[in-house]
Formats: structure tokens, C-alpha cells, sequence
């Protein structure tokens, strides 16, 4: 056999494994960054969905990528001040005034047993106000937000109570 194409063979036998992985790990191939990013999503515990959406969305101010990558498409929000599916919740948080002080918030307390998760945190909507006690709970499957529920409670300027809301 001629020296080509022994050279030839070689060169082949080297360049197709080395093709192959960079076609199944690259950008698009079938293992790509996406494609890893949403098998680590739907791994996460229902404590870091929630966690990872309340980042995003809130303390890194952007409602809507966070809903649209932490909630479900068919979502049920059984709060009072949406229509209750996830275009509402977009809608919603997008109204809040992002750009200037916005709403601002601090979390107290965490629970998460099974696929609920309750966020007990202290929200002022209005800087220089009291603002309100609140618990969001949520309930996750297979790494989304399928149902959320708000409960609010407004802190009053005075209160005979020494141990104070939080």
C-alpha cells in the first residue's frame, strides 16, 4: 500500500474521535451547554428552584427571565393580585418600579419539606414604609414551579407586641 494513504488512515483514525467529541460536547450537539443546564434544572431540590427564581427575580431584578425559566408554562398562582397563570405573574412583578428603589426584601425564614417550599420575608414596596410580613409558599415538580400562593400581612406603625413580627 502506498505511504499516502497509511498517512491518510492514521490521520482519519485521529481526527474522527476527535470530531465526534467536539460535535457531542459542543454548543450543538446533542450534549450541549442547554442540554446540561436542563438536566442540572430538573435535578435541583424544590429548596433551590425556589431560591434560584427568588435571586434572579427579585434581588437580581429580572421578573421575567425568572419566571419564564423557574415557572412552569401551566403554573397555578392562587394569588389575589394576578389572574393566576404565568403571564399574570410576569405581568405582575414587571409592574413593580425595577429601575428606581423598587421593592426591596429580606428573608427570614426557609422551609421546604417534599415538593413544598414557604419563603417567610419582610417586603417594603414603598421605601420608608413599615412594608409587610409575608410568606410565599411554592410547590415544585420536576424542577419547576407548578403553584404558588401569597400571603401578606401589613406591618402596622405601632404594635403592643415586644417580639415584633419577625
Amino acid at each position: 500500500m502506498r505511504a499516502w494513504v497509511h498517512g491518510l488512515c492514521i490521520a482519519a483514525g485521529i481526527a474522527a474521535p476527535v470530531a465526534l467529541t467536539f460535535w457531542f460536547t459542543s454548543d450543538y450537539g446533542p450534549r450541549s451547554k442547554a442540554h446540561y443546564a436542563a438536566v442540572e434544572e430538573s435535578q435541583a431540590t424544590p429548596k433551590e428552584v425556589v431560591m434560584a427564581f427568588e435571586k434572579m427575580g427579585i434581588d437580581e431584578r429580572r421578573p421575567k427571565e425568572a419566571v419564564e425559566r423557574y415557572f412552569s408554562p401551566d403554573v397555578i398562582d392562587h394569588d389575589p393580585n394576578v389572574a393566576g397563570d404565568r403571564q399574570s405573574i410576569i405581568d405582575h412583578l414587571s409592574a413593580l418600579d425595577w429601575d428606581k428603589a423598587g421593592p426591596t426584601r429580606t428573608i427570614k425564614h426557609v422551609i421546604a419539606e417534599g415538593d413544598m417550599v414557604a419563603v417567610h420575608h419582610h417586603l417594603v414596596r414603598q421605601p420608608g414604609t413599615k412594608g409587610i410580613a409575608a410568606v410565599d409558599m411554592f410547590r415544585v415538580k420536576e424542577g419547576k414551579i407548578v403553584e404558588h400562593w401569597s400571603v401578606l400581612q401589613p406591618l402596622p406603625e405601632t404594635s403592643p407586641n415586644r417580639h415584633g413580627a419577625f
